[in-house]
């Protein structure tokens, strides 16, 4: 039985906003990322106490455990703070996702593509194990999407929420599924990144470069 001709596939082309939005939002997450990697090692509050009083004793000046660590706070605070900056730049990413998905062509968007999946796993001589696949990659699409929804509602609401004193223990359980949100988006980088090279030493050849040039 021949196979039918409309089987989805990872091989279409790919816009030039979503070229745009992938390659930045790759890149803000992954500054992101370091910002927090940063501030909770080498610029960590505590750790460094002992290193700033050392260095000002050498030079001769005499400064308390309270005077020392908050010399050591305003480093770790400044990257919070570049933290939240590319926070509200993610959040402006998202949004122009959310955006541009409503002008994608209509092979490129992502729910009348899953529609089409699921369609196609009716039909008669379908490739149901390329076409289960295709689905599951397509769900978890749809997975980091929400994820960098919760991630960028929570970092929000935790910015504008910090001076509201009434607000503390909503802040702090945010705080939370902010934290536990931020290792699903590195589980799920990590997980993207091996699937993209496994299609690329498999017969899905070219997915990296069609992010790049768009495919032909």
């Amino acid at each position: 039985m021949a196979t039918p001709s409309n089987e989805p596939t990872f091989g279409g082309k790919q816009s030039r906003s979503m070229r745009i939005w992938h390659w930045s939002t790759f890149i803000i997450i992954m500054g992101s990322l370091v910002t927090v990697l940063l501030a909770k090692t080498i610029f960590n509050t505590r750790s460094n106490i002992a290193l700033v009083k050392d260095s000002l004793q050498e030079n001769n000046i005499a400064v308390t455990d309270q005077q020392a660590r908050s010399v050591s706070h305003e480093f770790n605070d400044l990257l919070w703070h570049w933290h939240i900056y590319i926070g509200y730049v993610l959040a402006g990413l998202f949004l122009f996702r959310l955006i541009f998905e409503f002008f994608q062509p209509a092979e490129q968007k992502l729910i009348p593509a899953l529609k089409k999946a699921l369609n196609y796993l009716k039909m008669p001589g379908a490739d149901k194990k390329e076409t289960k696949h295709y689905i599951v990659v397509k769900l978890l699409y749809l997975f980091f999407y929400f994820s960098l929804f919760i991630q960028t509602c929570t970092g929000l609401f935790m910015v504008y929420s910090d001076d509201v004193d009434n607000m503390k223990d909503i802040r702090h359980t945010t705080s939370d599924i902010h934290s536990v949100f931020m290792w699903v988006l590195i589980t799920y980088i990590v997980v993207h990144i091996g699937g993209v090279i496994l299609a690329e030493l498999g017969k899905n050849k070219g997915i990296v470069s069609k992010m790049i040039n768009g495919g032909k």
